[in-house]
């Protein structure tokens, strides 16, 4: 069994697989509630991490542009696919900003 806690309205706000006091009920885990609330918690969990992702990927990139700069890695050494992705996603952070930037390559490089 589960027991869950919920708030002045009714609704469950907390779970737990013990009453941690007397304000706890006891829910079967097929009770609709149950399963809403943890829905709801799961999508909410996902909501997060797409979030995080987003600013994750934004610190891989600079992370990429750094090494690049600094003549770690060369942006020739990722794949085609990759290196599409990068210019693009550079090229409407630019366009978004309204500002041009060095590019990851050159046009030294051969590629226009």
């Amino acid at each position: 069994m589960s027991y869950v806690f919920r708030d002045e309205a009714g609704a469950i706000v907390a779970l737990s697989e013990k009453p941690i006091d007397d304000q706890w009920q006891e829910v079967s885990q097929e009770d609709p509630e149950l399963k809403a609330f943890l829905n709801k918690k799961m999508e909410d969990d996902k909501n997060v991490m797409r979030s995080s992702d987003i600013s994750f990927i934004r610190v891989l990139e600079d992370l990429i542009e750094l090494m690049i700069s600094k003549n770690m890695i060369s942006f020739m050494d990722f794949p085609a696919a990759a290196q599409e992705k990068l210019l693009a996603r550079r090229s409407t952070r630019e366009k978004m900003r309204g500002e041009q930037r060095v590019s990851l390559v050159s046009l030294d490089d051969g590629l226009y």
